[in-house]
């Protein structure tokens, strides 16, 4: 028996979706709000892995609070749309923020870029003051974009300057939410 990759990737990447986002066990979100975001970002992921008009595999996708961020790279602007309405039609999804960049990397920036973001999620953790769990790094072009939902603007900040003095950040882009005060 052959295994497809096309076929058998999506559900891989949904069950990896699902679990990685339910072990931050110090969430800001209920464990109900974690599920609901977790399986609307691996669906979405599913769709766009399907799709064989966009290239998945340059798109990474966030949920906050049914809120889909979708950030990557693609090669055209057909491909940013498609990648934008798909996510648009999945069920659950409120919104849809597209931070897809058209244009293509080298291989030294996709490995600069991983590194980058290893270095500042490391860095991240080690800080007692910041819960990872609840941030989400990705890394574009040397470009670190912080996302999540973080219990005070102190940690907000403190995030943003780790990441903005880590070696090769070219700029941050904080989208961190600080928790609003009730009383979860």
């Amino acid at each position: 028996m052959r295994v497809h990759w096309r076929t058998t990737w999506p559900a891989a990447v949904s069950i990896l979706a699902l679990a990685s986002s339910l072990v931050g066990c110090s969430s800001t979100q209920t464990v109900g709000e974690q599920a609901n975001d977790a399986l609307i970002t691996s669906a979405v992921t599913t769709r766009l892995a399907a799709d064989p008009e966009v290239s998945a595999f340059e798109i990474d996708v966030d949920t906050q609070d049914a809120v889909v961020r979708l950030s990557g790279l693609v090669e055209t602007s057909a491909q940013r749309s498609e990648a934008e309405k798909l996510a648009r039609n999945t069920d659950g999804v409120r919104r849809v923020i597209n931070d897809i960049k058209i244009g293509e990397p080298t291989l030294e920036e996709h490995i600069d870029d991983a590194w980058i973001s290893t270095k500042v999620k490391a860095k991240i953790a080690a800080d007692p003051d910041v819960n990872i769990f609840n941030i989400d790094v990705d890394v574009l072009q040397g470009v670190v974009t912080l996302s999540g939902e973080v219990k005070t603007a102190y940690a907000q900040r403190r995030a943003e300057e780790i990441a903005s003095r880590t070696e090769g950040v070219k700029d941050v882009k904080n989208l961190l939410k600080v928790e609003a005060a009730t009383g979860r």
